[in-house]
């Protein structure tokens, strides 16, 4: 896949950190890194974000990436959550000043747990950089005495961490999974977990947010798709993951095209051709793969075979699609002639 652009790494940024501005996305990031016994005591209807900016006494400003408390029995429990796409040897110092500074924060406003007591902190990072995390995860590592009382964080590393080991029916083990490849592999699962996961009117700014990531995610620098962003938009709010499966395979197919003309353009629209008939078969039916192979063979045209992979997705029965798709190889014939 194309190197990703500065501005691509932006929206990608972007579209991760909203991801988990919402308190369903906290609710479960707290499942995966939390022990069982320790997320049994919340009380995941009191979830609230925190303002993840401070100044110091030099009033320096710092901003973290999100924050969020929830109570439990005797007190409350806060999530301070870092995204992070590079290895940095020093996270341990920078995540250890962000709590310092929410805690100041925190008593100055007289919101410390009753007693006066502080909330019990955990930070979290979430790591989906290309190579493996291998710097250091807690103020001890840093340390020249390798002191044990020195606070550490919870470091997820999002491309190789184990699925298997993580909660069912959880958002933020669906979003590991696809970042390891899960939508290519098993794109019916997956979408369809996420639909259970994600549905209901109550959700359908996640599910706008979620089609955001794995847009910015698969095809970060996909080439001027025609409504590429409106089209995932209505289909999130809808609810509707299992179209976004197709109009997220035919993008990326696009994309894929795009970047491979050198291996030959003959090779390329063959298996774009394959791909339109598989799609079509997932939707329509084994019968309809075969049919729309016969009516598309041989056509080349780009622009014929992306109206093909548009009718995939807008076309509600097998007949209206196979009726549009015979047009395809007719306009390529006269385009030849």
């Amino acid at each position: 896949m194309a190197k990703r652009t500065k501005k691509g790494s932006r929206r990608h940024d972007a579209a991760f950190k909203n991801l988990y501005a919402f308190a369903l996305m906290a609710g479960d990031l707290m499942e995966v890194v939390l022990s069982q016994a320790l997320f049994e005591t919340l009380d995941l209807g009191t979830l609230e974000r925190l303002p993840a900016e401070w100044f110091n006494p030099r009033l320096v400003r710092r901003v973290g990436d999100g924050v969020w408390r929830v109570r439990r029995h005797g007190g409350s429990l806060i999530l301070l959550v870092e995204f992070q796409r590079w290895p940095d040897r020093l996270m341990p110092l920078r995540v250890g000043t962000y709590m310092h500074l929410l805690l100041e924060d925190l008593a100055r406003q007289g919101e410390l747990d009753p007693g006066g007591r502080l909330p019990m902190v955990r930070p979290v990072v979430l790591y989906n950089g290309l190579h493996p995390w291998r710097g250091p995860t807690s103020l001890a590592d840093l340390s020249a005495d390798g002191g044990a009382d020195w606070p550490g964080l919870k470091l997820v590393d999002m491309g190789r961490i184990r699925v298997e080991d993580l909660p069912r029916n959880n958002a933020v083990s669906l979003q590991i999974e696809i970042h390891q490849g899960a939508l290519a592999r098993d794109p019916d699962a997956v979408l369809g977990r996420l639909s259970e996961r994600l549905g209901g009117p109550g959700h359908r700014e996640l599910r706008v947010a979620f089609a955001e990531w794995i847009r910015q995610s698969l095809v970060p620098d996909l080439p001027k798709v025609p409504k590429l962003k409106s089209k995932l938009r209505k289909i999130a709010e809808l609810g509707e993951f299992q179209e976004m499966k197709s109009f997220m395979l035919k993008s990326m197919v696009d994309h894929w095209l795009a970047e491979g003309r050198e291996l030959g353009v003959t090779q390329a629209r063959a298996d774009e051709r394959a791909l339109l008939c598989q799609l079509a078969g997932r939707k329509f039916g084994g019968q309809t793969a075969e049919r729309l192979s016969a009516q598309i063979d041989g056509v080349t045209d780009p622009e014929r075979l992306a109206e093909v992979g548009d009718w995939i997705i807008d076309c509600g029965t097998e007949a209206e699609f196979l009726s549009r798709a015979k047009h395809a190889r007719v306009a390529s014939s006269d385009t030849a002639s």
